[in-house]
């Protein structure tokens, strides 16, 4: 098959490695703390049948800041393990065009893909990858073993239930040492979907477990456009004048609800969002947000790099579910945090998807 263009790193990185997420009981977890390479890694074969490979990994928006740390984790371990790694996705377009570009890395050459998908929309593309001899893994986003083990060899994610708890008990805390006992607490995601409804339903659910003393508002959709976000969270905010917190499940969620707190002057609610990327970063250490969930972006990536190299030789991980399955954490990161909990753990990620060459 005709090889694709490597995408050429501007120099091979040994970075901090970052916790992340899943659905399904877990086979292993990774803490968040640097490393020169993934947790999960094994020596190099004497007989390296994973040298000189084309590997893909494929996601749709993929100037996104999220995914470009992602991107960056699945390249740069693919370079370390002497594979080459190829980004393949569309900034926009239909499913079905972004199906045929995934199919293009295939006919290209690629002989392994990390799948970035959430549901069962490209099951049948996942079929005829392993028919054309590439292995698929899917990081991120959980899937059901039984399912899906013949296209997909294997499965990594955090998970959404348990940041979404672990994000509930973090408010109470914070509400607690202000002395705060009562008001409501706002609720928001880009959109329906398994893994922020998972999120929700979890954060609710403990609150309700411990029986905490404040009313949760509805939820409400952002959308991914963060000028509408921003509008919607500060329509959430002053339709509650006891409002105390917030919790977003999306990435855009720490600047539409820091930007939201801004126009209505409310700036000292409790708020958590998602993610570590640049912006969302300096919201919280700023102090304009309380705190991100640390999705475990760059991991999760490395993970997958290192899993496509570990099946190529030899390594079959469909045998079982807990082997098939590997549980991430996901840290909230907040200052005055240790280790995956603190800010600067993430500088060095942040730094080199600022300076890859795009």
């Amino acid at each position: 098959m005709k090889k694709a263009l490597a995408i050429v790193l501007a120099a091979l990185m040994v970075l901090a490695v970052v916790a992340g997420c899943g659905e399904t009981p877990a086979s292993s977890s990774s803490s968040e703390a640097p490393s020169s390479s993934s947790q999960s890694s094994s020596a190099a074969p004497s007989s390296d049948a994973a040298a000189g490979k084309q590997v893909m990994i494929n996601m749709g928006s993929i100037n996104h800041p999220v995914h470009r740390i992602v991107q960056l984790g699945f390249v740069s371990k693919a370079e370390e393990l002497g594979m080459e790694g190829v980004i393949v996705g569309l900034d926009e377009g239909s499913l079905q065009e972004l199906i045929t570009k995934f199919e293009s890395g295939v006919t290209n050459g690629a002989e392994g893909a990390l799948v970035w998908t959430g549901d069962d929309s490209m099951y049948e593309m996942l079929k005829g990858f392993q028919e054309d001899g590439c292995h698929v893994v899917v990081p991120h986003f959980a899937h059901e073993y039984a399912d899906t083990k013949d296209f997909i060899d294997r499965n990594l994610s955090c998970l959404a239930a348990s940041y979404g708890k672990a994000s509930a008990d973090f408010i109470l805390d914070k509400l607690a040492e202000k002395g705060v006992t009562s008001g409501s607490i706002g609720i928001t995601q880009n959109g329906p979907n398994v893994t922020e409804n998972a999120a929700n339903d979890s954060f609710r659910a403990e609150m309700a477990a411990k029986n905490a003393p404040f009313k949760l508002l509805d939820t409400v959709f952002e959308g991914p456009e963060v000028v509408e976000a921003t509008n919607k969270v500060t329509a959430v905010i002053n339709s509650a004048d006891d409002i105390v917190a917030g919790f977003g499940t999306t990435g855009g969620s720490p600047q539409s609800w820091s930007a939201a707190m801004e126009n209505t002057g409310k700036t000292d609610l409790v708020v958590i969002g998602m993610d570590y990327t640049e912006l969302n970063i300096n919201l919280v250490k700023e102090g304009k947000i309380t705190a991100v969930v640390g999705q475990p972006l760059y991991t999760e990536a490395q993970e997958s790099a290192q899993s496509l190299y570990n099946i190529f030789n030899g390594e079959d991980y469909t045998v079982s579910p807990e082997k098939w399955f590997l549980e991430l954490d996901a840290p909230l990161i907040y200052n005055g945090g240790e280790g995956p909990n603190d800010p600067d753990t993430y500088a060095d990620i942040i730094e080199a998807v600022k300076n890859y060459n795009w």
